[in-house]
């Protein structure tokens, strides 16, 4: 069974990768976008002691990222 305790954390952890998502979801190729991204992901990983859940959500919400940049780009080539 799960504690509360364990409940609380994996719900700051959904929040605190929704507030991540929020912030960086307006894609952008800048270098810095993507410096910011990957630097908030690693503080994110290391506040929950690198948990493997948390990585893994974490990476979706990066994997996410990629993919709609590389939609942007892709589309850019198009027209």
């Amino acid at each position: 069974m799960v504690s509360d305790e364990e409940l609380r954390r994996i719900y700051n952890l959904f929040t605190d990768c929704w507030r991540y998502f929020k912030k960086y979801v307006d894609v952008s190729d800048e270098d810095i976008y993507w410096e910011n991204v990957v630097g908030e992901s690693g503080e994110l990983s290391k506040k929950y002691n690198n948990d493997k859940f948390a990585i893994a959500l974490i990476l979706a919400v990066v994997n996410e990222f990629e993919r709609k940049a590389k939609e942007l780009r892709k589309n850019a080539e198009t027209q």
